[in-house]
């Protein structure tokens, strides 16, 4: 595994870890604070996604999903 897999398998689970949290904070969240938690919670899966689609693309990435 090379330094850049390691690095975007480490933003992926972070990214992953945040949006959870956002979700939840989303739930509990009164209504004039929603707006803002969606936008966070909607960039955090996009990271996410995007760090897989990155491992996907590098070839040392033999796990690009995990």
């Amino acid at each position: 595994m090379n330094v850049k897999d390691v690095i975007l398998k480490r933003v992926h689970r972070q990214a992953r870890a945040e949006a959870e949290f956002l979700a939840g904070e989303f739930a509990r969240a009164a209504s004039e604070e929603k707006e803002a938690i969606l936008a966070a919670l909607e960039f955090e899966k996009w990271l996410a996604e995007a760090c897989l689609d990155a491992r996907a693309d590098c070839p040392a990435s033999h796990t690009a999903h995990s």
